[in-house]
């Protein structure tokens, strides 16, 4: 999951620069901001995540609690 930094130029109370840091889509072509964790593996943490938009198609597919 590619995770984008941007220094802000800015300067807290504490002196330190402020710095921005996002995860983007795991979706091919997509840039947006990664919102939902789609897999995690224990010992890597999440290892895949989408935005909002393409959670939804993901969330129609997946199985019902207690469905068999």
């Amino acid at each position: 999951m590619p995770r984008v930094t941007i220094r802000t130029g800015f300067f807290a109370a504490d002196g330190e620069e402020e710095v921005l840091s996002e995860y983007l889509c795991d979706w091919p072509g997509c840039a947006n901001m990664a919102a939902h964790v789609v897999d995690v593996a224990r010992e890597l943490g999440p290892i895949y995540v989408v935005c909002h938009e393409h959670a939804a198609p993901l969330k129609k597919r997946a199985p019902k609690p207690g469905s068999s």
